[in-house]
């Protein structure tokens, strides 16, 4: 294991002897991002890797009916975001779909669970902050490569609908928003993403433009209450007085009814539902009566 693993590790300790916040931001910054450029640059062109990697996952094959990932197969592959390069993880990716499996399944039954599986490692103390991040990371590059790989839907000429999302004001990983995002692009959307903000810097990123939507993501617990004067404020300020806002996340999952205790206008159970949802919204009436669809609509995103 490489000496920058090793330091930021350290660096990421729970222990007393936990090195502070900036120690470890240098670590990442000088050590672990140079590391992983070129790990995925190495692994896009290494033949042998990606023969391994399909060999490894194995093929699926197409059956009557809609295709599932099987549930060994989306195991494997959580595991080997922390110790794959984004190369290998792709030939999975394309080994499983060459057997029939569409890529929005991809999303729903490989990246998502891979998503939640190292989340619930971190919480378990199975892996460290450093695991994480390189996992999301590599998640995140495969999202970006798919998107290139398979387009989505272009928007009609004149019936654009434009949507924004990120991350809640507090929360450090932006996968699940970047997910969601690529089904609303999928479905023809214009969609934008933003990093994780902090309050002043999303509003002020929601004033710029006329957004239909907005869709914010959360996973801590503690970032909710909070997430309700952001919504105040982001109506507020929105260029569109009938701005729809979404919001998801486990946070959702385990109990939907908090998107209308805070404001929002719904959330749903992944990204698909989300689109689903999304639609169904702007094409009712926008008064009170069309926004109460939010206690019925589906948990979580």
């Amino acid at each position: 294991m490489s000496d920058g693993l090793e330091r930021a590790r350290r660096a990421t300790g729970r222990g007393k002897e936990a090195s502070s916040p900036d120690a470890l931001a240098r670590v990442i910054e000088a050590d672990i991002i140079p590391r992983l450029l070129v790990a995925h640059r190495d692994g896009l062109n290494s033949h042998d890797l990606a023969v391994e990697a399909v060999a490894a996952a194995g093929r699926v094959e197409p059956t009557d009916g809609n295709l599932s990932v099987p549930v060994e197969v989306a195991e494997r592959f959580a595991a080997a975001t922390l110790t794959e390069e984004v190369g290998p993880l792709m030939a999975q990716i394309e080994a499983v779909m060459a057997g029939g499996i569409d890529v929005e399944t991809i999303y729903l039954e490989l990246l998502a669970p891979a998503a939640r599986q190292l989340g619930t490692w971190w919480d378990q103390d199975a892996c460290d902050f450093v695991d994480v991040t390189m996992g999301l990371w590599r998640l995140q590059e495969i999202v970006h490569a798919l998107s290139a790989l398979v387009p989505g839907t272009g928007a009609a000429a004149g019936a654009e609908r434009r949507a924004l999302f990120s991350p809640a004001p507090g929360e450090q990983h932006g996968l699940g928003a970047l997910i969601v995002e690529e089904f609303f692009r999928r479905a023809g959307w214009q969609t934008w993403s933003a990093p994780a903000l902090d309050d002043h810097e999303l509003i002020a990123l929601a004033a710029g433009r006329s957004f239909d939507l907005i869709g914010l993501t959360v996973s801590v617990e503690r970032h909710v209450a909070p997430l309700a004067r952001t919504i105040v404020e982001l109506r507020r300020v929105s260029r569109n007085p009938q701005v729809l806002i979404l919001v998801g996340g486990r946070v959702f999952t385990e109990n939907p009814a908090l998107a209308s205790e805070i404001g929002a206008d719904g959330t749903a159970a992944d990204g698909q539902l989300a689109v689903k949802l999304a639609e169904t919204l702007m094409a009712s009436d926008t008064s009170d009566a069309g926004r109460a669809l939010n206690a019925s609509a589906p948990p979580g995103a």
